[in-house]
Order: structure tokens, then C-alpha cells, then sequence
């Protein structure tokens, strides 16, 4: 990795947009097309952000002919305010739906659908109780998790079908890539449902925070609140526990080969490699250890690179396998909430516990 020289300016300062809002944020996500962030907030309001930006730090970077330097020049202009509209009761869950929208639910149990535009209408008043969670699917659709009902919902038309069925409120939701099986998380257990077969497999995992499944659909990863994660099996139902993290497990990441798996919950980025054969797989070193926890991680859709968010606010981006560091943004105040990757890998959304929030632009030349 490369650093363009930023002479007296911080590269931060230079790369992202930022907005301090004050608020909590949920989650945030980028839609389909690229063109388009949304943050979920604590007030019940959604912030959207545009990627058409005439003064990207990709338009402002510069390559001086004499000596080959590189620079990125600074900004103009103040960076334009982000779009807010009003959805529902917080917390928000929201996720990409249809081309290039998205699909916003709360606490009232009113999920809404948000065009590009940011015209907002309402898909349906769920009766059952509050969106748990949102999960979006490969075919635009998306899954809505609430009172403990999954129902399908379609990206075209939103068409509804209910899917599965658990007791309680839902803490995670994941389907599996092959849309086979839908993995679901209650404050005292896990369950994976077949939605093609009458398959069940029921685990008692209390404390779950995250799930993930790897691309071809073979194994599920548990993140764990007391700190570790259970990887299921599903040829064989085996689950293998992979302990000794310090903090809870809330952040997980297939590579989308599913040969490794990047984890939050420890002193530095855990990846753990999937591809050889054995019991336990091994870590592979990435970037460096230190005295605050990771809070989450993201791979780069498209490099060996992970985006990493820590509890005192850094955000780093390492090369998996090494120990080398760009570090983004210094220690600030508010730990790291979540992190996002457009899907070309050129925007690094970013929240905050503080309420900042924003996108960091990477041009691709800023790697080597």
C-alpha cells in the first residue's frame, strides 16, 4: 500500500466527508447501483448521501510532472449537507432493496421503501410487532425480520411471503446464499431452517450478536457475546467453537472465495483460514496488536485488504497477510459503530458512536 503524500493535511481529512449529527446510528448501507448511502439514525430519520461528488478525492488527486509526487489537493468547498427523511420510530434497520433503493423498518413496524430521489412510500404496517432485522437478498428482494415472523419481500413489486418462524424478538438474521436456508438468532439460541426441506438444526448459543454465511453456503459463522464464535457445519452439523476472544464477537467477514474469515472482539484483526484441512484452522497475521479492541471489519470487495474500526475511534485499513497499516483516522472520541464498503470498493462508509458519520474515498491508485 501507498500513501499520496499529504504534505501538512491529514490524508483523513483530505479523503472523507464528514457530517456530525449528534445522533446514533444503527447501521448504514450503500444501494445496488453505488450511488447512494444511507445512515439509519437515533431520532428515527434517515440520512442519505449521494456519491456524485465533483470534488472527489479522485478529481483532486494530482501528479506532479517534474518529480512523478503525488498529492490531493484540498477541498473548496464545504461539503454539502446530506438529505434526511423521516421513516419511522427508532432504532432503524435498513438495507438496499430493488435496484437502487432501500427498504427502512422501526420500532412501529412500518417498513418503507426509498427511491433513489429520496421519495419515501409505505410497503406495509406489520401488526406483529417491530422490525428486528432486515436482510437484503442477491435478487433485490429482501428478508424483514419482526415479532419473531421472517417474510420475503420482493425488490420489484414487493411482493410478501412468510419463510420461518421463531419465539421472541430476533437479534440476527442471515439466508444462506443459496437461499436454501435462513440462519436466525434469539437472545438464548440459534436456529438454521430449510426453506426448501424440512431441515432444522436448533443450537443453544445464548448471546449471539452476529451471523454470517460463507459464499457457498457450507458454513455459518456464530459471533458470540461472551467473546469467541461457533462455526456450524451444515454437511455434517459438526460445530466447532473458536474461543479466547477478549471482548464479544459483533463484526464477521467471508472472503468471497471462503477461504478466510476476518473477526472483530480482539486486540487486533483476527483472520482465520478456511481453506486448510484440520480441526482448528490458523490465523493469519494481519496488521497490528495493540491495547484497544476491534469493534469490526470489512473486507474489500474486490483486494486482500480489511477495513478495520476500533474502540477509540481509529479506523486502519490492513493487507491480510502483513503487518502493514494505512491508517485512516486517528483515535477520536466515540468507538467505531460500523464500516461499509461500496461495491466497487472506491467509498468506506463510516459511524460512529458520537454521531459523526461520512464516506472516505479511496482511489484505486492509492493501492499498490
Amino acid at each position: 500500500m501507498s500513501i499520496a503524500e499529504a504534505e501538512t493535511t491529514p490524508l483523513f481529512k483530505l479523503l472523507a466527508r464528514r457530517w456530525r449529527l449528534g445522533e446514533e446510528v444503527g447501521d448504514c448501507r450503500f444501494d445496488r447501483a453505488g450511488g447512494r448511502l444511507a445512515f439509519a439514525l437515533g431520532d428515527g430519520t434517515l440520512a442519505l448521501a449521494s456519491m456524485d461528488d465533483p470534488e472527489s478525492a479522485q478529481a483532486r488527486w494530482r501528479v506532479a510532472l517534474d518529480t512523478g509526487r503525488a498529492s490531493i489537493a484540498p477541498r473548496r468547498r464545504p461539503v454539502p449537507p446530506l438529505m434526511r427523511l423521516v421513516a419511522d420510530v427508532a432504532p432503524l434497520r435498513v438495507a438496499p432493496f430493488g435496484a437502487e433503493g432501500f427498504i427502512v423498518g422501526g420500532a412501529s413496524g412500518r417498513l418503507v421503501t426509498v427511491a433513489p430521489d429520496g421519495t419515501t412510500e409505505i410497503l406495509v404496517e406489520i401488526d406483529t410487532g417491530a422490525v428486528d432485522a432486515i436482510e437484503p437478498l442477491p435478487d433485490h428482494g429482501a428478508l424483514v425480520a419482526a415479532g419473531g415472523v421472517v417474510v420475503r419481500y420482493d425488490g420489484g413489486g414487493g411482493t410478501a411471503r412468510a419463510l420461518a418462524h421463531m419465539e421472541g424478538p430476533l437479534r440476527a438474521l442471515a439466508a444462506a446464499p443459496d437461499g436454501e436456508h435462513v440462519a436466525l438468532a434469539t437472545p438464548e439460541a440459534v436456529a438454521v431452517i430449510g426453506l426448501a426441506e424440512a431441515r432444522r438444526i436448533d443450537l443453544a448459543l445464548a448471546g449471539t450478536q452476529v451471523l454470517a454465511w460463507s459464499p457457498e453456503g457450507r458454513r455459518l459463522a456464530i459471533g458470540l457475546a461472551e467473546g469467541g464464535l461457533a462455526l456450524l457445519d451444515m454437511e455434517d452439523g459438526r460445530v466447532l467453537r473458536l474461543p479466547d476472544y477478549p471482548a464479544p464477537v459483533r463484526s464477521l467477514d467471508w472472503s468471497a472465495d471462503g477461504r478466510q474469515l476476518a473477526t472483530g472482539g480482539a486486540f487486533r484483526t483476527i483472520v482465520w483460514d478456511m481453506a486448510e484441512p484440520g480441526d482448528k484452522p490458523r490465523t493469519i497475521e494481519t496488521g497490528r496488536a495493540g491495547m484497544v479492541t476491534v469493534e469490526v471489519v470489512r473486507r474489500h470487495p474486490r483486494k486482500p485488504l480489511v477495513a478495520v474500526g476500533y474502540a477509540d475511534g481509529s479506523i486502519v485499513i490492513a493487507k491480510i497477510g502483513h503487518r502493514d497499516e494505512l491508517l485512516l483516522r486517528e483515535p477520536s472520541a466515540g468507538r467505531v459503530e460500523n464500516l461499509r464498503w461500496s461495491g466497487d470498493g472506491e467509498h468506506l462508509a463510516f459511524a460512529t458512536a458520537q454521531g459523526e458519520l461520512g464516506v472516505v474515498d479511496l482511489p484505486p491508485h492509492l493501492f499498490k
